[in-house]
């Protein structure tokens, strides 16, 4: 999960890592809508000095790669409750991983396209954060669609937390994960909150991650009386368990291994398979130890 810093120079900064200093690095611009979005971005070497400001649109700007680690930065730019959000698409080679800090917990409504495509193909990530939007209450649209699909080095992968979250339109976390084939641990969203969703919600959440033995249950909320299909790939029958963290989700998930149920769509149908964590699986200390390190 992201980093907050209030005295960062931008609403939103990248820490990218790459393998090597050298080549360029794709960017694109979302903020709602179905097309990209134009605006200006800021890129630095290293984690200090100054910015270089870059105007983007369409989807082939690039910046350079002079360091191992660079930094790129932007302000939400709103325009209603859309926020304008970076994607890092198709960096198969160089990119290795991606921290993200923000000035403030984002609240109340986001509008479309957030985080779309964020990080989709780049298939030597190892490290992918997500931001912070615990006070968030409604999402627009294409919210994290694609977000993390394709990053087939990936083996641990954490969701947004959505705890507040009331209201969800079409393709909510739609191919979050998909053909992420390394990914052994895998995050659900809170959906405890939850009143309504639109169409498409959660669809091939988890298509094609064929190395998938553990997924971290919050609340059982939405799940809890609608059959929900992650796309977990069938050949992870017997070889998935989910992971809860009191014995309160634990029993409300083992009752959602039967026929016509999201545990049992999802290929995990014994109760066994339903373990209680202690302490809570979200904690990664290998995460946190990053987290202090920004």
């Amino acid at each position: 999960m992201a980093t907050i810093n209030s005295g960062q120079d931008y609403d939103l900064i990248n820490t990218l890592t790459f393998a090597a200093a050298s080549g360029t690095c794709n960017i694109r611009l979302w903020r709602g809508g179905f097309s990209t979005h134009s605006g200006t971005v800021y890129y630095r070497a290293g984690t200090s000095g100054s910015w270089t400001s870059l105007s983007v649109s369409g989807t082939s700007t690039t910046f350079p790669v002079s360091n191992t680690t660079m930094q790129l930065a932007l302000d939400w730019s709103k325009s209603g409750d859309d926020y304008t959000t970076p994607s890092f698409r198709d960096q198969t080679t160089n990119l290795t991983e991606i921290a993200i800090s923000q000035k403030a917990v984002l609240s109340g409504i986001i509008g479309n396209s957030f985080m779309r495509d964020f990080a989709i193909n780049c298939s030597s990530l190892t490290y992918l954060d997500t931001p912070e939007i615990v006070d968030v209450t409604g999402v627009g649209y294409y919210f994290f669609y694609l977000f993390a699909r394709g990053c087939t080095a990936l083996t641990a992968l954490s969701v947004p937390n959505t705890s507040e979250v009331t209201t969800v339109s079409f393709d909510f976390l739609s191919s979050f994960a998909s053909n992420c084939s390394s990914l052994t641990n895998l995050s659900i969203p809170d959906t405890s909150s939850l009143s309504s969703v639109g169409s498409n919600f959660m669809k091939f959440f988890a298509a094609d991650c064929t190395s998938l033995s553990e997924i971290i249950l919050p609340a059982a909320g939405w799940f809890a009386t609608n059959n929900v299909d992650w796309s977990v790939p069938s050949g992870r029958l017997d070889n998935l368990v989910g992971q809860t963290s009191n014995s309160t989700d634990q029993s409300n998930w083992q009752a959602l291994v039967t026929i016509g149920e999201t545990l049992h769509t999802n290929f995990i149908r014994s109760t066994g398979d339903v373990t209680l964590v202690l302490p809570p699986p979200s904690y990664n200390p290998a995460f946190a130890h990053r987290r202090l390190l920004l």
